[in-house]
């Protein structure tokens, strides 16, 4: 007799645990199938589907959700609630088999949630950076950050957090394109479109340092180098070392021996790097000729400022030139520049140089 009542205890603890499994089902999910499946009614199967997945007897079961998202949400383009379903699918039981197992291209079958879910993912992370990028095109940037968050939830991909920083910029948000940068960084530290946004945020910064050690990393980690050596060029030029901003510059140039537009882009740093010293150098001696006895390092500093301006000029009118030469066509662009760096370079040595040599000679102090 005992024997028998045991056995009878154990049949029950056996059916109320495959109850509580992944093979369960229930009324509801059955009439949520039916629904779907045979009538087409997608609202019926979605509020019977609803009512099963709060039922504890699917508490483990991952059909539930998927059925949601994949018979549900999915024809209806409601990525948002696809892409839920699939989180709460993988998190109740990732091994579980489908009901309905698919054959891939390369002939593979998937066979379980866990195959399953980040293949959909990925088509929802797609279909999500797509419109992100369409609502960039059409210069809609609030909507595509709320749309290039939602991708963030979906997968975490590099380009998610690029995207959204570069949104962020956009919008003059640098706090929030920070934290963008900094995931990116996380994710792949050696990426180097990540670490050349990287570099241009240090260097808008004011972090020349900083932002040269991002440009250097970048530039060993890929092969198109043109513009990050540019971005060295004007960096170093900035922390006067002039001897590696030539070396670069000359690299790059070796590069591009026969392309005019690298020269005249080489031509532009110097030329913006010489304007920059140019009205330094012009403050400095306004200030200059309003004291009635300068002193030896105000001299010093305003004479310094017009040689740095005058270098930077001779190198941007010696690249225009270069261009020039190069360009099959007359360009004004390049025509204008080389014009505008001969009027600084007159300016330079005919009229600030001479007066401030002549100021320094007057109070008996000698130029470096």
């Amino acid at each position: 007799m005992y024997k028998y009542n045991f056995l009878l205890l154990m049949a029950g603890w056996l059916f109320l645990w495959s109850c509580a499994g992944s093979n369960a089902t229930t009324m509801e999910y059955r009439s949520a199938t039916t629904a779907v499946r045979s009538e087409r009614d997608l609202k019926k199967g979605e509020e019977y589907a609803l009512k099963a997945l709060d039922m504890e007897m699917h508490a483990n079961d991952a059909r539930v959700a998927y059925f949601l998202a994949i018979e549900i949400y999915k024809p209806r383009r409601n990525w948002e609630e696809m892409n839920r379903m699939l989180d709460i699918a993988i998190t109740r039981n990732p091994e579980q088999s489908l009901e309905r197992p698919f054959r891939l291209d390369d002939g593979s079958i998937v066979k379980t949630i866990a195959d399953a879910v980040p293949i959909y993912k990925d088509q929802i992370w797609m279909n999500a950076f797509n419109q992100t990028v369409e609502l960039v095109d059409a210069e809609k940037f609030d909507e595509a950050i709320k749309k290039i968050s939602f991708a963030k939830t979906v997968l975490k991909k590099v380009d998610n957090y690029t995207t959204s920083c570069l949104l962020n910029i956009q919008i003059d948000n640098r706090d929030a394109a920070k934290e963008d940068l900094k995931m990116a960084l996380i994710l792949e530290p050696n990426n180097y479109r990540v670490l050349q946004i990287a570099g241009d945020l240090a260097q808008e910064d004011g972090n020349l340092v900083q932002a040269k050690e991002y440009y250097e990393k970048a530039l060993v980690n890929t092969e198109d180098k043109n513009e990050l050596i540019q971005s060295l060029v004007y960096i170093n030029v900035e922390l006067e070392d002039y001897e590696k901003a030539i070396s670069l510059s000359d690299d790059l140039l070796a590069n591009n021996p026969d392309d005019p537009d690298v020269y005249f882009n080489v031509g532009v740093i110097y030329q913006r790097l010489g304007s920059d010293f140019y009205d330094s150098a012009v403050e400095e001696y306004k200030g200059l000729i309003n004291q009635e006895k300068p002193s030896a390092s105000s001299i010093q500093s305003a004479y310094s400022l017009c040689i740095k301006s005058l270098d930077m000029v001779k190198l941007a009118l010696n690249y225009f030139m270069d261009s020039s030469m190069l360009e099959v066509e007359d360009n004004p662009e390049t025509d204008t520049a080389m014009a505008e760096m001969k009027r600084i370079r007159k300016n330079i040595k005919d009229i600030y140089i001479l007066s401030i040599e002549q100021i320094a000679a007057n109070n008996k102090v000698n130029l470096d």
